[in-house]
């Protein structure tokens, strides 16, 4: 395995200490905030298909098109 040596602020040091958990390393507490981070849509998908914001959504976007081309 290789380490790196990083700086950090001392802010940060306590921000970290205070995430681990048990025996985690401080590589583990940053590998697992950056992980939280990303989200995969996909997980999302058909979430509003049952749902009537999608067309409430839809119809206010029509309603702004409408207006925007007869301010023009």
């Amino acid at each position: 395995m290789v380490v790196k040596n990083i700086s950090i602020k001392d802010k940060v040091y306590r921000m970290l200490k205070e995430e681990k958990q048990g025996e985690e390393s401080f590589s583990d507490v940053i590998e697992k905030l950056i992980t939280k981070r990303k989200i995969d849509l996909k997980d999302f998908y058909g979430v509003l298909k049952d749902s009537t914001v999608l067309d409430e959504l839809m119809e206010k976007i029509r309603e702004y098109r409408s207006e925007a081309r007869l301010r023009i």
